[in-house]
């Protein structure tokens, strides 16, 4: 398989995902269902491809007991794609080749599970539909080994690692560290996120595991979940 990294980066490190989090879950009725527009020109509607992808994707059930998780809806999922994406909203990547492509956002085309664990960890799943290759998301980051976000006034750098590859069943699949730092000395702040990506047949799984700090990832958690999302968008 072939092993790649992505670009993280958005609010400084990872305050939008982890706000979304806390948000979300003090919102009442998060697990509602998702609410769909009739689309006249296919005779379908945004409920419909809502439901398609729902079929495809992992509920907060399906997540580890020690990651109490819910889906993300509506501006929080937004965020929290912006965040994985490495789409600063509202901010500049320098250089600007380096900004990845967003990941659709809407309720028919992304399923956004996030959940926490006692020590601050986030362990994220989305499943979205995909248009491009993950090959070209792969070479994205190749060349893109360590790059500057600014969003608000506040500078993040950003550095990147190639890791092996799940050996998840997969057309593709690919897995990267990522480290943004921002402050500085005495105050500075550290996440890392370590990712894994697989594409089948027009649909992606990323799964993502958020730490601060000196915190080490939990492997064991982020390739459970990882391999449970891959074989449920592939029908398993």
């Amino acid at each position: 398989m072939t092993a790649a990294r992505t670009l993280h980066t958005r609010r400084p490190l990872g305050a939008a995902l982890v706000g979304a989090v806390v948000a979300v879950c003090l919102l009442s009725g998060c697990t509602d269902g998702i609410d769909g527009t009739p689309v006249a020109a296919s005779g379908a509607s945004a409920s419909d491809g809502a439901q398609a992808i729902d079929r495809l994707a992992l509920s907060p059930s399906d997540f580890p007991s020690d990651y109490p998780a819910t889906r993300l809806r509506s501006e929080q999922a937004g965020d929290a794609l912006a965040d994985l994406a490495g789409r600063p909203l509202g901010g500049t990547v320098d250089p600007t080749s380096c900004l990845p492509p967003q990941i659709p956002s809407g309720s028919g085309d992304s399923v956004v599970i996030t959940g926490m664990s006692a020590t601050g960890g986030n362990l994220t799943v989305v499943t979205t539909r995909a248009q491009t290759p993950l090959s070209d998301l792969s070479d994205l980051v190749s060349r893109c080994g360590s790059y500057t976000a600014d969003i608000g006034g506040v500078t993040s750098r950003v550095t990147q690692e190639v890791l092996p590859a799940s050996p998840v069943d997969s057309q593709e699949s690919i897995a990267f560290r990522r480290v943004s730092s921002s402050g500085r000395a005495p105050v500075t702040l550290t996440q890392t996120t370590t990712v894994l990506a697989a594409q089948n047949d027009g649909i992606r799984v990323y799964a993502s595991y958020l730490s601060f700090s000196g915190s080490r990832p939990d492997g064991a958690a982020l390739d459970a979940v990882f391999t449970k999302a891959v074989e449920r968008s592939r029908g398993r």
